[in-house]
């Protein structure tokens, strides 16, 4: 059994600078392609880290769940089933970590469909000021719609590794300085070698994650001796955007063509939090899965920390299990 996309979406690039209207545009989006309503959902998993105004409480997930409708009056529901939301915040990392979040709550049955939403944002919601050299990160927003299916296509496992030393990126608030500033400011500081930190941690990752499948392919019985073992050539790579260049210049470190990779477009900044459902998302609207048996979802954020899945491919072409 494994965890599978139902559908993903994207904001629209309506100009608001809002984190929680993209948050909830894309899942009103994600909704309305999977033909299900609000009440289909019964866990909202919001993974984005930059917020209007620096909202630290309520839950920024409670405000998204409110944006959307999502069983907001469950008592006089035709199934009175209610829905829960919650905020998992861990960077470029958080959607994988959602993921691994769903398919404990869909594999035990706690939960028919899972939305794990990203988006960020300047906490001044000010778009001008996103994907600038101060605040490198987009304001966008991206969703997922979670199930769960009885055979091996989707997920499999997520693995996470890490590299000692400093965070390489420290977003923060200095609250000396911005005085009555504060709900409109944010510092992003970046350390000078963290993209070859980055891209030496995900060549890393990527070593590991293969070489866990192909023990796992080697481990199987004799009726599935003839099962291939994991390799890159039918792989699409769906990574983290740090840069415009970081898809590419992985593919390359892996020996691979730099079409391998989906290189985000459209999108001024780094989607960050987004990054890997707007790369998958593209790669469905320009017909780059066809060809591959699986998509290598691959996000490394601050930490400098990583989390890699292996996404197999569903029987519809598209990814998807509609």
């Amino acid at each position: 059994m494994a965890t599978v996309i139902s559908s993903a979406a994207l904001s629209p690039a309506d100009g608001s600078g809002s984190s929680i209207g993209h948050a909830a545009a894309a899942g009103r989006a994600c909704l309305e392609q999977a033909q299900m309503s609000a009440a289909d959902v019964d866990v909202l998993i919001n993974v984005g880290v930059y917020r209007d105004s620096n909202i630290v409480e309520p839950s920024v997930a409670a405000l998204i769940q409110k944006n959307i409708g999502i069983n907001l009056d469950y008592l006089h529901s035709p199934d009175r089933r209610a829905a829960f939301s919650l905020d998992l915040m861990n960077g470029a990392c958080g959607v994988l970590n959602a993921v691994q979040a769903a398919d404990a709550l869909l594999s035990t049955g706690s939960a028919r469909r899972v939305m794990v939403v990203s988006a960020d944002t300047h906490p001044s919601t000010d778009p001008s000021r996103a994907g600038t050299a101060a605040f490198p990160y987009a304001s966008t927003g991206a969703a997922l719609l979670l199930e769960h299916t009885g055979d091996t296509l989707g997920f499999g496992r997520v693995h996470h590794r890490s590299l000692p030393g400093g965070h390489g990126v420290n977003g923060y608030l200095p609250l000396p300085d911005v005085g009555a500033d504060g709900r409109n400011s944010i510092v992003v500081d970046r350390d000078d070698d963290v993209l070859d930190r980055m891209l030496a941690l995900a060549v890393d990752s990527v070593h590991t994650v293969l070489s866990a499948e192909d023990s796992a392919a080697t481990a199987q019985d004799t009726a599935d001796a003839g099962r291939a073992h994991v390799a890159l050539d039918r792989t699409l790579l769906v990574t983290s955007q740090p840069t415009p260049a970081f898809a590419a210049r992985l593919a390359k470190r892996l020996g691979l063509a730099s079409d391998a990779a989906v290189t985000v477009e459209g999108v001024h900044g780094d989607p960050h939090t987004s990054a890997l459902i707007h790369g998958y998302r593209q790669a469905l609207d320009t017909g780059r899965l066809a060809g591959h048996d699986q998509v290598l979802f691959l996000a490394v954020g601050a930490g400098l920390t990583s989390a890699t899945s292996l996404y197999r491919l569903t029987g519809t072409g598209d990814g998807t299990t509609r």
